[in-house]
């Protein structure tokens, strides 16, 4: 079980929360939204435990009996909302909530949170709690429910329960619909800067180069810097800015954008995902650059002569435009897009055809 005084970075936000349960005004339903990887899902377990804590403090005690039995995953009031695995939509059990904490459990997981996960979410909302003072529902991540889905947690939402609490964590809010997203207390997260993280990683035990360095790969994402494979995530960010500078470099570099893609793309979806988080990082720098107002705020500060090329060779509109078409590309994973499509299209783009 995760504790406040245990996560590293996003003082802000955990102060926010913190003062929250220390006046005793929570909200039926909170969105936690921000970049990935930058500790959201980690804050609304920290926010959760609290909630069910049967001291009622502003964070969890980490003695009392629900404490135990969140941590041990085996609360009667914590619920998870999440992608179910193929299989299991395959065996028509699409009435469960969840059986995952992350996209790295059992079985690949299917592209949505469907309508009957939020239906049975519904039937549970209202019930009492069994062992602590609230019920508390995870959806993560919840720009992955599809329309029905979101539709469907309006019931709740518009006619919220006394005793319950629905937190719901986004990468991409823009994804979720209006009226989901004007019902939740709206609490955002940041990347921290390598300049802001390193510290944070020498404060967690780190050597003072290899924090730098881990700072300067990891998109500004804490949990990512401490456990990423530091040769490996450097060779990957090589690749995927080798593309970048190949494509906006020479136009005889568009014969390789078929094996391109595919690099991108990887073997599965969460391959690609990293490779399009690392493009839009790079390429957002790019955009600041080219703006002039970069300095000491890129993400890849290491790259900054590289990356100062690139922005030169796109322009800062260009660069700008090519980061929104990641994002929108990232949400159309909801909708079973073919990845090496997705990685085409981008690549092109960058190369100087039409914005995907």
């Amino acid at each position: 079980m995760m504790r406040f005084d245990e996560i590293l970075g996003q003082p802000a936000a955990i102060e926010m929360l913190r003062g929250v349960l220390a006046k005793g005004r929570v909200p039926h339903a909170l969105l936690l939204h921000g970049p990935d990887g930058v500790g959201k899902a980690t804050v609304a377990r920290a926010f959760a435990a609290a909630l069910v804590c049967e001291r009622g403090d502003d964070a969890a005690c980490g003695d009392c009996a629900s404490c135990a039995l969140l941590a041990s995953g085996n609360h009667p009031d914590f619920l998870l909302v999440g992608r179910l695995t193929r299989k299991e939509i395959k065996g028509k059990e699409t009435s469960r909530l969840a059986t995952h904490v992350s996209d790295a459990s059992e079985g690949e997981l299917g592209s949505s949170i469907l309508v009957d996960q939020v239906r049975r979410l519904n039937e549970l909302v209202a019930l009492r709690p069994r062992q602590g003072p609230r019920r508390v529902f995870l959806i993560d991540p919840a720009e992955r429910m599809n329309r029905e889905a979101q539709n469907a947690l309006l019931k709740t939402l518009e006619e919220p329960p006394e005793r319950s609490v629905l937190i719901l964590v986004s990468a991409r809010p823009h994804l979720l619909l209006p009226t989901v997203r004007s019902r939740c207390f709206s609490v955002g997260f940041s990347a921290l800067r390598p300049a802001d993280l390193a510290p944070l990683l020498e404060a967690h035990g780190i050597p003072r180069d290899e924090a730098h360095v881990r700072a300067g790969l990891s998109e500004g994402s804490v949990g990512q810097a401490l456990s990423l494979d530091l040769e490996a995530r450097r060779e990957r960010r090589r690749e995927v800015f080798e593309m970048l500078d190949a494509l906006s470099s020479s136009p005889a570099a568009v014969e390789r954008l078929p094996a391109m893609a595919a690099s991108l793309a990887g073997k599965d979806e969460p391959t690609l995902l990293d490779g399009l988080a690392l493009l839009q990082g790079m390429l957002r720098d790019a955009a600041r650059v080219a703006a002039g107002d970069g300095s000491g705020c890129l993400i890849h500060a290491d790259l900054e002569d590289a990356l100062t090329g690139l922005g030169r060779r796109l322009g800062a509109a260009r660069a700008a435009d090519l980061v929104s078409s990641v994002e929108r590309l990232r949400g159309d994973l909801r909708f079973n897009a073919n990845r090496v499509l997705i990685a085409e299209a981008l690549l092109a783009a960058v190369a100087g055809g039409p914005l995907p």
